[in-house]
């Protein structure tokens, strides 16, 4: 039996969109990403983000033709976003080192987000949607989890 790749780290995550600039921003203000060198080749449909010190997300301009499954973009004109729902579907996760602030953020910017806690309210989490219907948390989970 062959065993799982070895060696194994994680590069990059990338995100589909219609509008590059405005999910960037989005991921900059909220996150606190920031821009990176995206190759010439890609013209203005991606933008490379870094979330110091060694994560990155790609930004992609959304190919119309493109039917891949677990995309907002090929979700039945009966779906909706419900933040509710999350804790249990397709989702990135960050932690946060401020919980609290990171709620008012997104107060301040008017993002609606559904909160639950773990481990008897020690852990509190947040869910809620980037612009384009990607699924979000944030969680004030310890360090070495």
């Amino acid at each position: 039996m062959v065993g799982p790749f070895t060696g194994v780290l994680l590069n990059h995550i990338a995100r589909e969109t219609e509008n590059v600039l405005k999910t960037a921003q989005f991921y900059k203000e909220i996150f606190g990403f920031q821009n990176i060198q995206t190759p010439k080749e890609f013209g203005d449909s991606v933008v490379w983000l870094s979330l110091p010190p060694s994560h990155s997300l790609h930004i992609i301009k959304r190919n119309p033709e493109s039917r891949l499954p677990e995309s907002p973009f090929t979700a039945t004109d009966d779906a909706r976003r419900d933040e509710r729902a999350l804790p249990m579907a397709h989702h990135l996760s960050f932690r946060v080192s401020d919980y609290d602030a990171a709620i008012e953020l997104l107060k301040e910017k008017s993002i609606p987000y559904y909160e639950k806690t773990q481990q008897e309210g020690r852990i509190k989490q947040a869910f809620f949607f980037d612009p384009d219907g990607n699924g979000l948390e944030i969680g004030n989970w310890p360090i070495e989890q």
